[in-house]
């Protein structure tokens, strides 16, 4: 089989569902960090949450051939040791056991198999005589022979292997700078790097901007494949993974690649060629940011999903229908679809900069 077919036929060892403990915050925020951190050094890729591991990068959409395996895993206290890496309970593997299952699943297409957390390795003393205590990348290559051998040996018993395993070359110890007990903060501080590198003279609340890349994050890792059916690789990415194209698509939402500022004055200009006044323009200014923050801050809740889905059926159904086209100046658009939609919670411009938006999203 190839790569695509074997990701698709091959079941995840386990699906935990919905999951909100704090390690799961921790492992979220930590996928989230390192596909911040490898966006602009990668050309293509595709992050799969908690599908056959923690995190899975390939290093494409369209033509993948190799994967990337991280298993994460955050302690509150002391380090990890050989032993606490390879103790087994019965009918259970033990972690390092877990993440070389992804190397026989996928022999000829792993590229490397990680093991990342917030707390140190205390390992013997590395081979080029280093303290591993001092280390945040750790090579197994690199493990003191004692060490080495306890893995390997480990890894023998747990898979019934008859040759000797494979993973001196392609396994890595990591120590990552997310604390487990705040790891949003350290994510939104590598969040709020990016913004400035890539729109440097932005107004962007990064707060807001991170709890809208996050809930992306959350949603594919808190989905479940069950017993879906995959016809292709695209299929799964819609559920349980994000692209680099896609990951595009979240920023500029976000407001990372356009300010709001920058989105007001092209809908002002458009709104003034229709003949708007100035007093109706300040409505729209001010609903315009309100409506901005609401679609990240409360992009869960309830009431506003029902509102959006209500402005989305009335777009889609007044242009079937004719009531508006590609003629239709943007006030005649939203005068046919305001008519349709009722709301007791929120303000009528809001509404109308909801449609405003909503068609900008189907125009993309």
């Amino acid at each position: 089989m190839n790569i695509e077919q074997n990701i698709l036929n091959l079941k995840p060892r386990e699906e935990s569902g919905s999951k909100t403990a704090r390690k799961y915050t921790f492992q979220k925020d930590l996928s989230l960090f390192l596909l911040l951190t490898l966006h602009e050094k990668k050309d293509d890729y595709v992050f799969l949450f908690d599908f056959h591991e923690d995190l899975v990068i390939l290093d494409s959409e369209s033509k993948p051939n190799k994967m990337d395996f991280f298993q994460i895993k955050s302690k509150d206290s002391g380090n990890w040791t050989i032993g606490s890496l390879t103790k087994s309970e019965k009918d259970k593997l033990s972690i390092i056991g877990k993440l070389y299952t992804n190397k026989i699943n996928f022999f000829k297409n792993t590229n490397s198999l990680n093991f990342i957390s917030n707390a140190n390795f205390s390992f013997k003393k590395l081979t080029n005589g280093d303290d591993s205590l001092k280390k945040s990348i750790i090579k197994a290559k690199e493990l003191d022979k004692d060490d080495f051998d306890k893995i390997n040996n480990a890894l023998k018993t747990e898979h019934k292997l008859k040759n000797e395993p494979e993973f001196k070359d392609s396994t890595k110890f990591y120590v990552t700078k997310l604390s487990n007990k705040d790891s949003s903060t350290h994510c939104l501080g590598e969040l709020n790097r990016l913004i400035n590198k890539i729109n440097p003279e932005n107004q962007i609340n990064a707060e807001l901007a991170y709890k809208q890349v996050i809930n992306e994050v959350k949603i594919r890792t808190e989905n479940t494949v069950g017993d879906k059916s995959f016809t292709n690789i695209g299929e799964l990415i819609e559920i349980k993974g994000i692209s680099k194209n896609q990951f595009l698509t979240f920023l500029e939402k976000a407001g990372l690649y356009k300010s709001v500022e920058q989105e007001w004055e092209e809908i002002r200009s458009l709104l003034v060629n229709c003949g708007v006044g100035a007093i109706e323009l300040f409505k729209y200014r001010k609903f315009w940011r309100d409506v901005t923050v609401t679609l990240i801050k409360d992009s869960n809740k309830i009431p506003l999903e029902q509102l959006r889905k209500q402005v989305q059926i009335s777009i889609e159904n007044n242009i079937t229908s004719g009531k508006i086209s590609e003629t239709s100046n943007l006030l005649e658009i939203i005068n046919h679809c305001y008519g349709e939609i009722s709301s007791n919670i929120y303000d009528d411009y809001f509404i109308k900069c909801l449609i405003i938006k909503e068609l900008n999203e189907q125009e993309r």
